[in-house]
Order: C-alpha cells, then structure tokens, then sequence
C-alpha cells in the first residue's frame, strides 16, 4: 500500500475552501474594483466641475472683457477729453453719468466683478461704478498702461486683480478702463463647486505676478503653494490631487480631497466584507471539528489497519459499534485481510519458490563443449612437452571451474566476477596464441565493489570466441569497459567482427523485450536473470558498433558495497 500523501479530511478542507475561497476572492475583486471605480469617478466629478468653474470664471471675464472693449469705444469720451485739468463742464458730467450707467450694467450682469472704473489723464479725474468722480491716481494709471505690453488677460496689482482695456480702436491713451474682480465673490463662486465637504480649493493666477486664492487654515493647500506644486500626488498622504488649466494658461484650479471622503462608504463595507468573512472561516473551523469527531478518528483507524497489513501483519482486525457505512468499511477490512492472508501463503510464497527454481536453473546451465576442447588443448601442450604451458593452462581451467561449481552465493563481487572472465581469456590465450587481443578498463576502481549475479560477463566473452574467431582469421580484439551513469552501471563487451546482421538485430532486440524469451541462449540467459534479479529496467542490450563488430552492454543497478563486508568469498587461488 503506497504512502498517503493527503488525508481525506484534508481533502475535505480543500473542497470547502475552494467553494468558499473564490467568494471571498470575488468580494476583494470587487472591494478594490469599487476603490479604483468610486476614485475615478469621483476624479471624473471633480474635473467636471472643476471644468464648469473654469467656463463660468472665463465666460464671465470675457464678456466684461468685451464690455469694456465697447465702453471705450463710445463717442462720449472725447466730450471728457474736451475738459482739462481745471474741471470738466456739464456735457462731459453727462458723458460720466453714462458711462457709470454702462458700468453698473456690466456689474450686475457679471458674477466676478466688483467695480469698473476709468482714468482720464487729460481732465486728472477718476470715476467708477462703485465710488463716482475721484481724483486722478498716475500710479494706478501707469500700472495699468504698463499692464498692455504683457498682453495679460487677468492683471495683479497690491493685492488686486483686474482686466484693463485701452479706449477706442485706435488704442488712444488717453483714457484706461479696468475693472477689478471680486475675490470675496470668486471664493464663493469656488465653494459652491465643491464635490465633497472637506475638499480644499486653489485658484492660482498667472499674470504679471503669481496670486493664489485659497482657504489658509489649509495646511496641505500651503504646502502644496510653497513648494511651488513640485509635490507629486503619491507624496501627498491621504489626498486626491486634480488640477484644471483655463484654454489661455492664465489661471488653474486645483482640488484636494482626502481619500476617506471618497473611501468613506467602502470603507464600511470593507469592515462589513471582513466580518462576514470571519464569520465564514468560522463556521468551517465548527465543520470541521464536527466531522474530525464523525469522520477523520475512523478513518484513521481504517489507515492505521492498512498500514498494519501493508508491514505483512495479516492478524489485523477493526471493530465498530455503531451499524453505519464505516461499519461496512471495517467488516470488509477484516475480510480482505483474511483473504489477503490465505492468497499469501498459497500463491506469493509458491511464486517466490518457483522464481528461485527459475533464477537458478538459468544460472546452472553450462556448455560443456568448452571443457572438452579444453582437455583436448592440455593433451597436445603435454604431449609436445610444453609443460609450463600445460601448468599454468590447467590452473587456469581448475579456477574457472571453481568457480563454476562453487553455490555458496548467487551472487558474486564484480571483481570476482572480472577475475572469473580474465581467467577465461586467459585460457582462451593459451589456445589461440598471439592472435588474441584483450583490452580491459574500469573508470574507477571501487565500481568493482558492485554485486553482480554470477556469470553474466564469461558467456557473452565465449561467444565472441564462438563467432569471432571464425570470421576473423587474423587477430581477434575483445575491449570490456565499465562505467556508472547516475544510479546505473554499464559494462560493455565489444569486438572486432563483422557484427550482427540488421535483421538478427531486430530479432534480438525485440525477443529481448519479451518476459518469455528462449533461454537456450546466453543473451537470452542472463537477460532473463537480470530482469528477475533487479526488475525490468535492467537487462542486456545489443548492439553493432560503429567503428565495427557487436557490442553487448549490461545495465545493473549501482550498488556498491565494502569489499572487506559484502559479497562472496573470492574463488580465485
């Protein structure tokens, strides 16, 4: 039984909270998606009216602009001119009445204003709507002359704004007209704009001189004067920063709300979301105590009795008292295991049996051929009187069949089982003289300290001998190389003879991958013993090489192993 990586009771809290988690994932969507709305909408309030200020404030300055264009164009001024300094006569009193009645008519048709006067140099008089015949004030006339070559709209002077228009298409000098705005009514004017209670409000000019019109117990809007608006909206805590520039550029409007204004409703609703969601969570946490108690003790109960079985205890029993559905469950636990334990005892341990019988009967099959034609060698060293050839050929024949014949282990270090197949070419040197070449190399050392079933490199040396030697009358090249890839050791065995034909190849590896294989063969043989032994990533490979001649690779797990503790005793005297 595989490890469980997820209970079913967490199961349970993660179906519960997929239902819930995208409602209160919707809740912040839309919390923040109202947030972002209600701001822009609010912005969007603002500059519009913002927007409608600035057409009220420039509609207004541009009909008194107009106005006092047509003023100062009226015939009745040269009846003023007429007069000079010693007074002016009833004519030019008549020209004064008029004007001042076109004055206050201006006034009461405008929102902004609150005098219009006149300066007339040649009679060093002064007249308004507001204040009648004055004497004549050259500092103000010169200001306002001096206003023409900026070619401002709105003028600054001590504290005053005003608009200036010359007299007559011919600009005469002769007479300036001004009319000065009303910052008490503009204030009002702005106030009565606001989109929220605690807005603040600028209204700067840019004429001749910078004025600002702002409420200065405003700490923010003072602020924002002194640095000369250099302030960006994020360094403003708390605040919403909008500004609308007039169509000439000669005055702005600017806005401050702070953000719980606009925030305030959503702010409650933000406190009524959270709650909400508190009261959620716990009513899961409730749940899910309610069905630990119900649900999560008896199927622990039921896993631990798994895990009993899957550690081969068989013996294992599960009781309920309550006549239920987890009752049901445990009933059928117990009858499984019984089961369980009667399949074990008939068939798993008979399989086990008979895939030792298998194991060692692939492992005992031995050609007998090669020992005949090896006495038949011994006989002709001794009867030519080659005696120290005959004694070191027949040691070597008695330590290969040692090892052969020797049971204590099926398995074998791969540095007894290296020496078992050195000894073979050794033999096989003897009989076939200079005409055999073998080529042995280890990456490194301690590879040979793998286990190995036992002969699985002598058969595939043998059959290089087989078919070898009768293809490659010259010289036969045998190489045995090992090595380890990550977790894998690969020995490969390889020649110099013509190889396998493409279609034997083709039959090879696909009988290969058969659990059924012929096992008459030593690919075949140890193949089979391997993929008992270690499973079915394991085996034997064929082959042809690319420089010529077949190549058989060998793929066993890495297991490597302390040669003083592990493994067989050498058979190698």
């Amino acid at each position: 039984m595989n490890k469980l990586r997820n209970s079913f009771f967490s199961k349970l809290i993660v179906i519960l909270l997929l239902v819930n988690i995208p409602v209160v994932i919707g809740m912040l969507i839309f919390f923040f998606q109202s947030m972002t709305s209600l701001k822009v909408n609010a912005m969007e309030s603002i500059r519009q009216n913002q927007s409608e200020l600035m057409k009220t404030v420039e509609s207004d300055i541009d009909y008194v602009k107009q106005q006092l264009f047509k003023i100062s164009n009226m015939s009745d001024w040269n009846e003023l001119n007429a007069g000079g300094p010693d007074g002016i006569d009833y004519s030019g009193i008549s020209a004064i009445n008029r004007f001042r009645e076109r004055f206050q008519n201006t006034l009461d048709t405008s929102r902004l204003f609150s005098d219009v006067w006149a300066n007339i140099p040649s009679a060093d008089r002064r007249f308004s709507a507001k204040n009648g015949l004055e004497d004549f004030n050259a500092e103000e006339n010169n200001k306002i002359r001096s206003f023409y070559r900026d070619y401002k709209r709105v003028a600054a002077w001590d504290g005053r704004m005003f608009i200036t228009s010359k007299s007559g298409y011919s600009e005469d000098g002769a007479v300036n007209i001004a009319a000065e705005i009303d910052m008490q009514k503009l204030w009002k004017l702005v106030n009565s704009r606001k989109s929220f209670a605690r807005e603040d409000m600028i209204f700067a000019f840019h004429g001749n001189e910078e004025t600002y019109l702002y409420d200065t117990a405003s700490e923010v809007a003072r602020e924002l004067i002194q640095a000369d608006f250099a302030i960006k909206n994020t360094d403003i805590p708390h605040h919403l920063l909008i500004q609308t520039n007039s169509s000439l550029g000669d005055f702005t409007l600017y806005s401050l709300v702070p953000t719980s204004s606009v925030y305030s409703f959503l702010q409650r609703f933000y406190t009524s979301m959270f709650f909400v969601l508190f009261c959620t969570v716990a009513a899961i946490v409730s749940y899910f105590i309610v069905v630990g108690k119900l649900i999560k003790k008896p199927i622990r109960m039921l896993i631990d009795g798994f895990k009993q079985v899957e550690k081969g205890d068989f013996s294992t029993r599960l009781k309920r008292k309550s006549n239920d559905e987890i009752s049901y469950l445990y009933g059928n636990f117990n009858t499984m295991s019984a089961k369980l334990s009667d399949l074990i005892t008939e068939n798993y341990i008979k399989e086990i049996y008979a895939q030792r019988a298998i194991y060692q009967q692939l492992q005992s099959q031995i050609n007998p051929h090669f020992l005949y034609n090896s006495f038949y060698v011994l006989h002709h060293m001794i009867k030519e009187g080659d005696n120290e050839n005959a004694e070191e050929f027949s040691i070597g024949l008695s330590q290969y069949y040692k090892f052969l014949t020797k049971n204590s282990s099926s398995d074998v270090l791969l540095r007894e089982e290296m020496l078992h197949t050195e000894v073979y070419m050794n033999i096989m040197k003897k009989r076939y003289g200079s005409r055999v070449s073998i080529d042995v190399h280890c990456e490194d050392p301690s590879l040979l300290q793998v286990e190995v079933p036992r002969l699985i490199l002598q058969p595939f040396v043998e059959n290089i001998f087989k078919y070898g030697m009768g293809y490659k009358r010259e010289s036969l090249q045998v190489a045995l190389t090992i090595r380890q890839e990550g977790q894998e050791l690969i020995i490969r065995i390889s020649d110099n003879g013509k190889g396998i034909e493409d279609e034997l190849l083709e039959k090879f590896k696909k009988e290969l991958l058969l659990p059924d294989a012929p096992s008459d063969s030593a690919i075949y043989n140890i193949n089979k013993r391997l993929k008992i032994k270690f499973g079915t990533d394991y085996g034997v490979s064929v082959t042809n090489a690319v420089s010529g001649g077949c190549q058989v690779e060998i793929h066993i797990p890495y297991r490597s192993q302390d040669a003083e503790t592990g493994g067989s005793d050498p058979c190698i005297e």
